[in-house]
């Protein structure tokens, strides 16, 4: 590498969609993406809990991220959820439209204005810049109380 020159570190993120907007996490905090099928309705759930799924043995909760998040709920169904670890559970968060993987060099992530940084959007890392592109870039783990997810396996 020439002399003054600095390499940045690059992080990849899996980029989705909610509604017209766009977002990303960091790839090393997604196990998988599914597609959500033979879904088990559970009564008097939260409103973000759209039902469980069994995958591969494993009966998941699959959460509606858009309602997690307080965004308005549109119609129709999502197809796809992405599968993250929150403690030593595992979560689906149904997502609209699961895009690609998009790397970000550290100079393209912006801290945002400070209600991004707020205790309310504590999941929320920055605001990834990509051309004339804006990505919401957000840490699903810390979307969670830390009990929140339990929950969702208590009996």
């Amino acid at each position: 590498m020439p002399q003054g020159e600095t390499r940045s570190t690059e992080q990849k993120f899996i980029t989705f969609s909610l509604g017209d907007e766009d977002y990303g996490i960091p790839v090393l905090e997604v196990l998988e993406i599914v597609r959500i099928e033979n879904l088990i309705r559970v009564p008097h759930a939260r409103d973000y809990l759209m039902g469980m799924m069994d995958i591969r043995g494993h009966v998941i909760p699959i959460l509606d991220l858009r309602k997690k998040l307080q965004m308005e709920s549109l119609d129709g169904t999502r197809e796809r959820a992405i599968l993250i670890a929150v403690g030593n559970r595992r979560v689906g968060l149904a997502v609209d439209r699961v895009a690609h993987v998009r790397s970000f060099s550290a100079d393209s992530i912006d801290e945002g204005p400070p209600v991004l940084r707020s205790a309310a959007n504590r999941h929320v890392i920055g605001v990834g810049k990509a051309g004339d592109q804006f990505i919401v870039l957000m840490s699903l783990e810390n979307l969670f109380a830390a009990d929140e997810v339990e929950q969702f396996f208590d009996r």
